[in-house]
């Protein structure tokens, strides 16, 4: 009989591991974008150094370059004052919000971490901005109507003019809000003013930590130099001192530093060199920004390109998985009017290098490669140019998911095959089990012949070896079920000539001792026709079961009669009958259940336990059948003996008896039970210790 199996163990589940190997296919490709990526990242990498080299061997002994990093013939590294390039214009209130996207470029002065204000310039059309915060505990303003400009808190700033004269400004005011300019002598640094300049404008605000001042200077009187100095009022014992920080440097009065700002000729010249979503910076030795083409971000207007347009079920999936490129990033350096990094010291001392970067919302990757620009001097710059690796994650994710499409559509399509013909060939092994166990009966008798599967495949092969085995089984069966009738007729006659042999020698004049030998002779022959009628019966049984009709009776009635008769033949015996009171009606020979119940009864006779009753029990399983049992207290039975008595030439009789036993009374009794369409069965009872044969018997349906 086939047993139930766990889907793990069946086929379909092993063909579905097989199935499974597939998945190889998206590590393996998913293997190969990594590489891919690698190279493209190397690809890219070399390409931005290669542009970043053509950029410094265009300025390559640039005047540009020279006039923006050029040394003093005392050798010491002159001051520099940048100035930024602004996107509007500034309103000298003396409130810093509209310098809030350029407030990084901040300058503080003497030091960065010690520092009395922060500065920044700026130039947008013609006019040049300045922004002062600084740092002051107790702001001094300059007592009203007094005219010398020592008598607070003040700014200087003292620059060249277009024509390379000397001017001095000082701004001291006498509280907050718009300020008066006031020139002041160049020969000398006394405190009264020369004039008033209107055509310089600001604004004077306090703060929680000083104070803001803004200038807005026109661009046709500042020239190439510029200094500012920011003086502190400080009172103490009755004198006044003040302390002054320049943002050229220590010295009264202080050094001028050259004005740098962005040089239009270096943009034209390292304009016909931009890449797509690139961005190309020119420095010079002090790090500061000469030029900038190009943007990492594209225009607002085209940020969502035709690859947000396409829709695929997977990407809800890959986007959890994979990196997605992003335009809306956080551009640190958009504004920077100064460069630092490892790639930037490198480049000034020499040495090409990049890097890689994450931005600070980490939503992008920023690849950047800086060249050193040489000169005769040595090295006056240099170019950095900066490229995000959303293209190679665009190009990746792009192929990962057509990839990954791929494989889902070929793993389902050769899953589902996979599963499709496991199926086919499991249905196909349990059509053959099923007709396999239909063939066979649990004790192993044929019951008919397996129709051979005409297919040419293995399992053609096994059904066609199956059916000849069980042809050739029920051949031999049927042989050996046949062999007692052949039997019974062979012998026959044999045996009446030697009982008809001894007859004669016994009617002679036999001296008694060899009568004797006679006798158990006789005895022997009278076995002998004692087993081939048995055989016989057995065979007379086999026939009537062909010819026998069925008919409806009450199966409690019979035992009530058959009780009686065993009574009589086995007195010494106790019998004990339960059953239902209401009648049990089966379809059924009554003859043939005598006859099988004859069979149970002597079994039971034989190896009951003297003293002990034999009850008969009769009882409803279900509606659809009934059992009738036959019970008796003794030995139990052999291991594994329940279903091989039922077999012919079956006995586990262990004492002699005059009496011989083939083993064909239970084998009867098994082929009556199965003619009423029930089966019998032996089981080993533990209390009290004995046997029970049972025999199921199906109920009869009422007639309609």
């Amino acid at each position: 009989m086939s047993q139930k199996r766990r889907f793990s163990q069946s086929i379909r589940f092993k063909l579905l591991l097989v199935a499974l190997a597939l998945l190889a296919i998206p590590w393996a490709g998913y293997r190969y974008l990594q590489e891919t990526e690698r190279f493209l990242r190397q690809t890219q990498e070399t390409m931005l150094l290669g542009t970043a080299q053509a950029v410094a061997a265009i300025l390559h002994n640039s005047s540009a370059m020279s006039r923006s990093s050029r040394l003093p013939s005392g050798g010491s590294a002159e001051p520099l004052q940048y100035v930024n390039q602004l996107e509007q214009p500034i309103q000298p209130d003396g409130y810093s919000e509209e310098w809030q996207p350029y407030l990084g470029n901040l300058q503080r002065y003497p030091e960065p971490d010690k520092w009395l204000f922060e500065g920044i310039l700026g130039e947008y059309g013609d006019y040049l901005y300045l922004l002062l915060r600084v740092q002051d505990h107790q702001v001094r303003y300059r007592p009203p109507g007094n005219t010398r400009l020592d008598q607070g808190d003040y700014v200087e700033l003292r620059l060249t003019a277009r024509t390379g004269e000397p001017v001095r400004y000082r701004i001291a005011p006498t509280g907050p809000g718009y300020v008066t300019v006031r020139r002041m002598p160049n020969d000398s640094e006394a405190p009264l003013p020369i004039g008033r300049e209107d055509r310089i404008r600001g604004g004077w605000q306090t703060s929680e930590s000083g104070y803001t001042l803004e200038l807005k200077i026109p661009q046709y009187l500042v020239g190439e130099q510029i200094a500012i100095t920011v003086a502190d009022l400080h009172d103490g014992s009755g004198s006044s001192t003040y302390h002054r920080v320049n943002s050229t440097g220590p010295g009264q009065p202080p050094p001028l530093g050259r004005i740098v700002r962005p040089d239009p000729e270096i943009g034209r010249l390292i304009g016909g060199l931009e890449h797509e979503n690139a961005r190309i910076w020119v420095i010079n030795n002090q790090r500061l920004v000469l030029a900038k083409r190009g943007r990492l971000q594209p225009p607002e207007s085209i940020t969502d390109d035709s690859d947000s347009l396409r829709i695929s079920p997977l990407q809800p999936l890959l986007r959890l998985v994979l990196d997605q490129p992003s335009t809306n990033f956080q551009d640190d350096l958009s504004r920077s009017a100064r460069l630092t990094g490892p790639e930037i010291d490198a480049a000034l001392a020499g040495q090409p290098q990049s890097r890689r970067r994450s931005t600070p919302d980490q939503r992008a990757v920023i690849l950047s490669a800086a060249w050193p620009i040489q000169s005769s001097s040595g090295v006056t710059g240099a170019v950095l140019v900066e490229q995000t690796t959303n293209q190679i994650l665009t190009l990746q994710n792009r192929a990962l998911e057509q990839i990954s499409g791929i494989t889902l559509v070929l793993f389902l399509f050769i899953g589902l095959a996979i599963l499709g013909f496991a199926s086919l060939l499991t249905s196909r092994i349990h059509r053959l089990s099923r007709r396999v166990d239909k063939a066979v009966t649990a004790d192993g008798r044929i019951l008919g012949t397996l129709e051979p599967d005409r297919s040419a495949d293995e399992i053609g092969d096994l059904s066609r070896s199956f059916s000849g085995v069980l042809n050739r089984l029920a051949e031999y069966n049927r042989y050996l079920e046949a062999m007692a009738s052949r039997l019974a007729h062979e012998f026959r006659t044999p045996l009446t000539i030697v009982s008809s042999s001894l007859e004669n020698l016994q009617g002679n004049n036999v001296p008694e001792d060899q009568q004797r030998y006679i006798r158990r002779a006789q005895e022997g022959v009278e076995r002998l026709g004692l087993i081939l009628h048995r055989m016989r019966e057995a065979t007379r049984l086999e026939q009537q079961l062909l010819q026998t009709e069925l008919v409806a009776f009450d199966l409690g009635g019979l035992l009530d009669m058959a009780l009686e008769g065993y009574r009589g033949a086995f007195p010494e015996v106790a019998f004990e009958l339960e059953r239902c009171p209401e009648p049990i009606v089966i379809q059924g020979a009554p003859d043939l259940i005598s006859q099988a119940l004859d069979k149970l009864i002597s079994n039971a006779v034989d190896f009951h336990q003297t003293g002990t009753p034999i009850r008969l029990i009769l009882e409803r399983v279900d509606q659809q059948q009934v059992l009738l049992s036959v019970c008796n207290s003794g030995p139990a039975l052999p291991p594994g003996m329940e279903q091989e008595l039922f077999s012919s030439m079956v006995s586990i009789r262990k004492k002699s008896s005059d009496e011989p036993h083939l083993g064909l009374g239970l084998y009867l009794v098994r082929l009556i039970s199965e003619f009423h369409g029930g089966h019998a069965e032996a089981v080993t009872l533990e209390t009290p210790a004995g046997v029970a044969f049972r025999l199921f018997f199906p109920v009869a349906q009422p007639s309609r």
